[in-house]
C-alpha cells in the first residue's frame, strides 16, 4: 500500500492512496543475460587526458590548448614600437617569441623585398586581439600570400597571383 499526502498553494489538502495486489509469494519475472560487446572508440591524439581540480567546484583537463597545438593561433594584443618603422621589423617582432622566422626575400621576388621596406601604416601599430596569423595575414595581404612551413617553423611570402599580372 501506497500512500501520498501533500499540501497545494491554495488552501485544501490532497491525500491519494494507490493500492497494488501483488501476491506475497509470487515469482519475480527472469531476466534474460545478453553478451555485451565492449564499444570501440577512436585512437585520439592525446588520450591521456585527466581533469585537475582546481577548486573546490571546477576541474580543469590537462592538456595542451589550441595555441600550444598550433603556434600561430595563439592570441595577441601588440602595441608596436615606436623605433619599429617597416614592415618587415614588424614581422619579426611578431615572430619573436613564436618560435618561427621569417624567411627573406629570394632575389626573384622584388615586389616582396621593395613591400617589406615600406614604412609600417599607422593603424598597424596597434593590433588585436586577434590571433598571430591573423596579424600576419594584415601586413601582407592582399598583395602577398602568407605561407607557413609547420617542420622548419618558417613564414614565407608569395606574391598573389591576382597582382601578379605579367610577372609570372
Amino acid at each position: 500500500m501506497l500512500g501520498i499526502t501533500g499540501c497545494t498553494t491554495i488552501t485544501g489538502k490532497i491525500s491519494k492512496i494507490a493500492t497494488h495486489d501483488i501476491p506475497v509469494n509470487s515469482e519475480l519475472p527472469s531476466i534474460k543475460e545478453t553478451a555485451v560487446e565492449p564499444v570501440k572508440k577512436e585512437p585520439q591524439l592525446l588520450s591521456h587526458t585527466t581533469d585537475i581540480q582546481t577548486s573546490r567546484y571546477s576541474t580543469i583537463q590537462a592538456k595542451p590548448t589550441q595555441p600550444q597545438r598550433q603556434l600561430l593561433q595563439v592570441m595577441i594584443s601588440v602595441t608596436i614600437p615606436d623605433d619599429i618603422t617597416t614592415i618587415d621589423q614588424t614581422i619579426h617582432y611578431l615572430l619573436k617569441r613564436s618560435g618561427y622566422q621569417l624567411v627573406q626575400p629570394q632575389v626573384d621576388q622584388p615586389e616582396l623585398t621593395a613591400f617589406f621596406y615600406k614604412r609600417l601604416p599607422e593603424v598597424h601599430r596597434r593590433m588585436g586581439p586577434m590571433t598571430l596569423e591573423d596579424a600576419l595575414t594584415i601586413l601582407t595581404a592582399p598583395a602577398f600570400t602568407l605561407h607557413e612551413d609547420p617542420i622548419q617553423r618558417l613564414i614565407s611570402c608569395d606574391l598573389d597571383i591576382r597582382y601578379a599580372g605579367d610577372r609570372l
